[in-house]
């Protein structure tokens, strides 16, 4: 049976895995600082791995929620359940990534699993940088009642946004696999989740900017 949104439901929906994704980049950006003055580093990085990854699933179900709405439009009322199927990376990426954080902070292997999940997330942010771009586009263009400018205004938000979170995951990458090799020093995987605690914090708030004006109208 086919699943069928309103405007004003998806964008409520939009509006608080947004939300919730923002706050939690914020958070991974504090605990990252406060981990790199030496300040129990080992916790503090895998409390930032779990949620970085309940961050990545907020986001993973929004992109999924969006899709779903965008393409049964196009489809004419195509399923909501087969059409989000395939924009579940970020789902399957965040709940992989908070596993490794508990198993982190559990005390299984610390020093491997944290460079792991950072490693995890920059590969998925580099993937899903265009899609993630792509869908933005789309949701602003198909959006009533919002003048050209903004659209436009809007779009470029989201251009920006997908280049920071291009550059912030190849910068994961390397400086997560300098943390796998040097073992015991856990910094480069502390800057790393600073930077991807910023990407994700960027990349919610341009997105709630987007959906709160039509939960607004």
């Amino acid at each position: 049976m086919a699943t069928v949104y309103t405007e004003r439901d998806v964008a409520r929906v939009e509006a608080a895995g947004s939300l919730v994704e923002a706050a939690g980049g914020i958070a991974v950006v504090i605990l990252s600082i406060i981990a790199l003055t030496r300040a129990a580093p080992g916790i503090l990085s895998s409390i930032s791995v779990i949620i970085l990854g309940a961050a990545l699933l907020a986001e993973g179900g929004t992109i999924a929620t969006e899709f779903s709405r965008l393409y049964s439009m196009a489809a004419g009322g195509v399923s909501a359940s087969l059409a989000g199927g395939g924009m579940m990376t970020e789902v399957f990426v965040g709940a992989t990534v908070l596993v490794l954080g508990v198993l982190a902070i559990l005390g299984v292997g610390t020093g491997t699993l944290v460079p792991v999940a950072v490693i995890a997330t920059g590969g998925m942010m580099l993937i899903t940088a265009a899609g993630t771009q792509r869908l933005n586009e789309v949701r602003v263009q198909t959006s009533t009642g919002v003048p050209e400018p903004a659209q436009s205004l809007a779009i470029v938000a989201g251009r920006s946004a997908a280049g920071f979170q291009s550059l912030a995951a190849v910068a994961a990458i390397v400086l997560g696999i300098i943390a796998l090799t040097e073992g015991a020093t856990p910094v480069p995987a502390q800057v790393a989740l600073l930077i991807l605690g910023a990407a994700v914090a960027i990349s919610g708030t341009a997105v709630t900017g987007s959906v709160m004006r039509l939960i607004s109208r």
